[in-house]
């Protein structure tokens, strides 16, 4: 399931139309950093934008997935809240601000520097740092999942097809098979709307593979990771698809989000 490697909008609150959906409505991208420069100063975590998943039963897994996504199952969680989207630079440079994360090794390029790109290279036990920092934890896989299925066992986020208009993935240096569609790197968090989970969670389905909280069972020593990436183009952004990496691992195309 490994795919090679890749050198390292608008977002806003939402609103409840007539119609009863949680629709997106604008803010600006000076607003963004103006609140992320707040939080610098102040030597705290930004306000996280959390969805909240209601108790109860979902399906995990798939009969028809890889082999270490079998059987599927029925699992019965508590409620719980998972981040909107996956923790930002902005965010992420509010921990390192405080020296209660490490900074990246690696300066992003100019084009992979914009505040509202999810923040990559990071290890697994940076995730967990950013987290805890932000009075929250990594996700279970199990709760990574519900988030993105929803109670109906969908493959997707958004329902049961594949759709390079509803996430971040399948191109990469213009192969795939939403090469020419999709950029083929990581894009700002919040784009792809349309591809809201069941619960309005966003970008569960690519843009950058996700840590959890979870060891992956097949190998202990690796940690799971879960939906796709921008470039991961033989491996579609399904949401029972697991990955699993060294908890050392950093890529270009690895982040995370954090729930509670």
């Amino acid at each position: 399931m490994a795919r090679p490697p890749i050198s390292s909008g608008t977002l806003g609150g939402f609103h409840t139309s007539r119609d009863g959906l949680r629709r997106a409505k604008p803010v600006s991208a000076h607003a963004i950093v103006a609140a992320a420069l707040l939080c610098l100063a102040a030597g705290r975590a930004p306000q996280a934008d959390r969805v909240l998943i209601p108790a109860g039963v979902f399906t995990q897994g798939s009969t028809h997935g890889d082999e270490d996504e079998r059987p599927a199952r029925k699992v019965t969680l508590k409620a719980f809240s998972i981040d909107r989207t996956e923790v930002t630079r902005a965010d992420y440079a509010t921990c390192v601000a405080a020296k209660r994360c490490k900074a990246p090794p690696h300066e992003p390029p100019a084009a992979a520097s914009d505040p509202k790109l999810p923040m990559t290279d990071v290890d697994w036990n940076d995730a967990q740092a950013y987290c805890k920092f932000a009075g929250a934890r990594l996700p279970t896989e199990a709760e990574w999942e519900k988030a993105a299925r929803g109670a109906d066992g969908r493959e997707y986020p958004w329902g049961n097809d594949a759709d390079c208009a509803r996430g971040n993935w399948g191109s990469f240096e213009g192969e795939g098979p939403c090469a020419g569609k999709n950029p083929g790197r990581p894009v700002p968090v919040g784009q792809y709307p349309t591809g809201a989970s069941p619960y309005g969670v966003l970008d569960l389905g690519g843009n950058v593979w996700e840590w959890v909280a979870d060891k992956y069972d097949e190998d202990p020593k690796r940690r799971v990771v879960r939906g796709g990436s921008c470039c991961s183009y033989f491996v579609g952004p399904r949401a029972p698809n697991r990955n699993a990496w060294a908890p050392q691992h950093r890529d270009a195309d690895l982040g995370f989000r954090c729930a509670r």
